[in-house]
């Protein structure tokens, strides 16, 4: 009997190490992408009000304008389309480190939209792809679980920059950089957007060197739009929808309306961070299990609870609950990428991807204007919640037109196998 290794052996094994090296940079670089992010959205809404003096009108077009380039992706993507995944996360991801290291040098409002607009390509450059280079490392197993699994890694990474930002705030405060007024000094803003902007960059730099392993086979369409997709991209409007009024709204009514200090909203996201570092994982696993129409349907019905209770209830108590409750749902938001993992052809997932995000950002640039003016002329916040109900409850409707049969996730290794089974089993039977 030869002793010489079995070649297909050696080269499974190779296989296998140079996918745990593609995943450690991708997690590494997911990790310092979110911490980054983290960083600069923990600060970025005290920081309007601080030193801009924004009104719920300003923060409502500054956000329809940052989310124009996500209303493009679709086009994006289909321009980039030559260049691996790795590689459009990767220039994403350097143009939206720079753009939000340079976000503190600013004191004008138009120059703030401005640079927000810019790093705002990167980022909806990055965030479809991300989702593909996650799949396409999973090899087509347990796609939620992974997609989930990134979800607690970027709040780990959320929890981390919050004890960084609680850090910087004892300094500051000891190097006598104390609010003014309850104003946050700019410095200290500065400091953090420049920290935040340099650990994106370096999450760039890391996402370049994963090999092509972390992208699509072969070419990938430019545009898609079929019928074959149009329960996706609608869930995908409607999606974005309801996350732009109660990212955008939800926070700012804590913060202008009932003057939630800069500290406890930095509590508030710690909090939410753990409770999803703990949850995601379980929900990826539930909807691998399950499939998508029984989490999503729960999902939905809980969105419009909670957007219920904010556009009835006036107890700030109450409202941090719902807050908490609202981003661990957001969890849930798993289901409509395996989804369409589960209908798609391999070379179409990355641009139906690109083209989810356009539908969430006809949404995410209507929204925004829609509910800042309905809070500014009717001088009542609750009013955007109780469109957030009506939005709820059609997704809600939407969510059963989902499949009910639900059938796991096999790769492509596992297909063949189980194909050719009979085959060796037969080889294998002794004679007579």
């Amino acid at each position: 009997m030869s002793t010489e290794a079995h070649p297909s052996s050696d080269s499974a094994s190779n296989h296998q190490q140079a996918l745990r090296r593609d995943w450690t940079l991708f997690l590494v670089s997911t990790f310092l992408f979110s911490f980054g992010f983290a960083v600069y959205s923990g600060d970025f809404q005290n920081f309007l009000r601080d030193h801009l003096g924004a009104n719920p009108l300003m923060l409502g077009g500054l956000e329809s304008l940052r989310e124009i380039p996500g209303l493009l992706a679709a086009l994006m993507a289909g321009t980039l389309a030559m260049l691996p995944e790795t590689r459009i996360a990767s220039l994403g991801l350097l143009i939206m480190g720079i753009g939000i290291g340079l976000s503190g040098t600013i004191s004008s409002y138009w120059l703030l939209v401005a640079i927000t607009v810019f790093w705002s390509i990167g980022f909806h450059s990055y965030s479809p792809v991300s989702s593909s280079i996650a799949l396409a490392l999973a090899e087509g197993k347990e796609g939620g679980r992974h997609l989930s699994r990134m979800t607690a890694i970027s709040n780990a990474a959320t929890v981390a920059a919050l004890i960084v930002a609680w850090l910087v705030a004892v300094v500051s405060a000891q190097m006598g950089l104390r609010p003014i007024a309850g104003k946050t000094p700019t410095s200290v803003y500065l400091i953090s957007f420049a920290f935040a902007g340099s650990c994106i960059c370096l999450a760039g730099l890391l996402c370049m060197r994963i090999s092509h392993r972390g992208s699509t086979k072969g070419s990938r369409a430019r545009l898609l739009i079929r019928r074959k997709y149009s329960l996706y991209y609608l869930l995908s409007f409607l999606d974005g929808c309801r996350r732009q009024i109660f990212s955008i709204f939800a926070s700012f009514a804590l913060v202008l309306v009932y003057k939630v200090p800069l500290e406890n909203m930095l509590s508030i996201q710690f909090i939410n961070a753990v409770l999803i570092i703990l949850l995601a994982p379980l929900i990826g696993r539930e909807i691998d299990k399950r499939g998508e129409r029984g989490p999503l349907t729960f999902y939905s019905i809980g969105l419009i609870v909670v957007f219920l209770g904010y556009a009835t209830i006036r107890t700030v108590n109450a409202l941090v609950a719902l807050f908490l409750i609202d981003n661990v749902l957001f969890s849930f938001g798993v289901g409509f990428t395996t989804y369409l993992n589960r209908i798609a052809e391999p070379n179409e997932i990355t641009p139906c991807l690109s083209m989810g995000v356009t539908m969430n950002h006809i949404a995410a640039v209507t929204v925004p204007v829609g509910g800042a003016w309905l809070w500014t002329h009717y001088h009542n916040y609750q009013l955007p919640f109780w469109v957030g109900v009506v939005i709820a409850t059609i997704s809600l409707g939407a969510t059963r037109w989902l499949p009910k049969e639900h059938k796991p996730q096999v790769s492509a290794l596992e297909e063949v196998v189980l194909r050719e089974e009979p085959l060796l089993t037969e080889e294998l039977e002794p004679e007579g």
